[in-house]
């Protein structure tokens, strides 16, 4: 027996190396029968203890076209495959493969872990997908092939164990997945005001193909019915998602913070002894006493424990999510969970296409509205409760003056002063008590003549009509601030309104544009019904047997002008298997 490597080219980056885990037996159970037939050139073929046969098996995690680069050259170089002839001598490419516990001349088993770092050229990161996980020391990118003298083959790719087991199903925890590898949607989809970039993400993906050549032979030579368990193939996928890197999200934190401003400039106004507050007060005790009289305010009116944006500020930091559709506003990306839209990606029958259309689809759009009016509503109404929630303090000095008439001079009548200390929601609603003390000023015989002489009242009776002013004043306050804040945060929720709309619009324009460019079909077996056109196999001829492949998953994408890249993800391959 002689083992032969085939040295291959490195590409300008270093081959991904792990440490082995331990080598675990294979399960496959052969029948032990020795067959004989005339037609068969050794005149024996024993399943038992046989030895002689030809095989091959590969693995290759990535295979196709992708922004009009071929990249099987590429796959090529760094595919693991073995070939063992009738001689018992073994060809193992490529040459730097690693042994994970070859049994000469019985058996032979190499991995060969993909280089992702050699598709950064193209726009598809797998970076992700070259940690060691558990069951998995080589990654999610392991290739792996095994052949043995006896006609027992298996060929393996993705995140798959050292003994070529698939590691990847819909149940797998997120803890054994690696980060999902991206796939670049940019140079394929229309421009879209507002978004950056697109990228499809892929899961872990996994493919097995495991060959009992010796019983597959008798049943094509010799008639005799290979067992199910003659051909096992298997894949995983880990899930499918898009990404948007979209600044017109991120673009909803700097409009929440101008708006958020805003209102706070509205509140402002209300403060101060001529602001909003102290004019209405003003202008309340005038309406409340006979119109021919004056009042001028002095004192202060502040807000105090008001904090605009630190209220909103986890709704801004906070990403968005209904477990399918996750917003960052911070990070400016849009995430969605496509495989819980689509119907199951594993467990499907072989060849089976994943449509994406509007039923798919526009659930996108419609979860990501839900999301985003919700959180414009949570805005709101967190401005809301902050502002209710902030004390006023209202600390004023209302001078209510009479006019000179003849050659009695102009005079002060009373003071009124007006206080309060309280939550501005209490304003709002009318709630709110207002302390008011009035008194004198002057000598009263002086200021009683004078309004005497005006036809007014005296100003005992004065001073009592302002004590009793309290209720129609908190009246005016509360119709006048209810607009003044309504309107604001009226404004302020129509600022969202529309920033949400242009983040909708932008995200359904990607979201319409996906079916034409993207397409995906799962369990590609290129010798079974359906496969597509360009999934080949070596068939069975004369005393060999067919190649049985698997892969995880096909990614079609259009450009639009009639050009259409693929890339097979986790393609396993075991056979011909040939006999003695």
């Amino acid at each position: 027996m002689k083992t032969r490597t085939r040295s291959v080219v490195a590409i300008a980056a270093v081959a991904v190396v792990g440490v082995p885990m331990t080598v675990t037996a294979t399960t496959a159970a052969w029948n032990t029968a020795e067959w004989v037939h005339g037609e068969v050139g050794t005149s024996t073929l024993d399943c038992a203890d046989g030895t002689g046969f030809a095989s091959v098996a590969s693995g290759r995690f990535l295979s196709g076209s992708l922004l009009g680069l071929d990249l099987d050259p590429l796959a090529d170089l760094e595919q693991m495959v073995l070939a063992l002839d009738g001689a018992g001598d073994v060809t193992v490419s490529p040459s730097n493969a690693i042994d994970l516990g070859s049994a000469p001349p019985e058996s032979y088993v190499y991995a060969n872990p993909f280089d992702v770092t050699a598709l950064s050229a193209i726009n598809v990161d797998l970076t992700g997908f070259t940690v060691g996980l558990p069951g998995a020391a080589l990654g999610a990118v392991n290739q792996y092939a095994r052949v043995t003298a006896d006609g027992s083959v298996a060929g393996a790719s993705g995140l798959v164990n050292d003994s070529g087991a698939v590691l990847v199903s819909d149940t797998t925890p997120p803890a054994s997945l690696p980060a999902r590898a991206r796939v670049g949607l940019s140079g394929i989809l229309p421009a879209v005001t507002g978004i950056a970039d697109a990228n499809l993400e892929v899961g872990a993906v996994a493919a097995s193909s495991q060959v009992d050549g010796c019983a597959l032979l008798r049943d094509q030579l010799w008639g005799e019915t290979a067992p199910a368990s003659a051909v096992v193939r298997d894949y995983g996928i880990a899930g499918l998602g898009l990404q948007l890197d979209a600044p017109v999200v991120q673009s909803l934190v700097s409009t929440t913070t101008t708006a958020v401003n805003t209102l706070g400039g509205v509140v402002g106004q209300l403060t101060g002894p001529g602001g909003l507050i102290g004019s209405s007060i003003g202008a309340g005790v005038d309406a409340g006493l006979p119109g021919i009289l004056t009042t001028r305010v002095g004192g202060n009116v502040s807000i105090t424990g008001l904090d605009l944006l630190g209220s909103v500020a986890t709704l801004l930091n906070t990403p968005l999510t209904d477990g399918v559709v996750t917003i960052d506003l911070q990070a400016g990306t849009i995430d969605v969970d496509l495989d819980a839209l689509l119907p199951s990606l594993n467990n499907a029958a072989p060849n089976t296409e994943i449509v994406l259309n509007d039923a798919v689809l526009n659930p996108i759009v419609d979860r990501a509205g839900v999301l985003l009016d919700n959180w414009s509503s949570q805005i709101v109404a967190a401005l809301t409760a902050e502002l209710r929630e902030a004390t006023v303090t209202v600390a004023l000095e209302a001078v209510v003056a009479a006019p000179g008439i003849g050659i009695l001079p102009g005079l002060n009548v009373l003071t009124a002063d007006i206080g309060f200390v309280g939550p501005l929601g209490a304003l709002l609603d009318g709630t709110a008590v207002l302390t008011i003390g009035a008194n004198a000023v002057g000598t009263g015989a002086a200021v009683d003549a004078l309004l005497t002489a005006l036809g007014l009242p005296n100003v005992s009776q004065l001073l009592s009509t302002v004590r009793q002013l309290g209720s129609s004043l908190v009246s005016t306050l509360a119709n006048t601030l209810t607009t003044t804040i309504t309107g604001a945060l009226t404004t302020l929720g129509g600022t969202l309104a529309t920033a949400v709309t242009a983040v909708i619009t932008a995200l359904g324009s990607v979201v319409d544009a996906l079916p034409s460019v993207v397409s995906l079909m799962v369990n590609v077996q290129p010798d079974q019904p359906n496969a597509p056109p360009d999934a080949t196999f070596t068939a069975a001829s004369g005393e060999s047997t067919a190649e049985y492949k698997v892969a995880a998953l096909r990614l079609g994408l259009a450009d639009g002008l009639g050009g259409i890249a693929v890339a097979t993800f986790a393609t396993a391959s075991a056979g011909p298997v040939t006999a003695p």
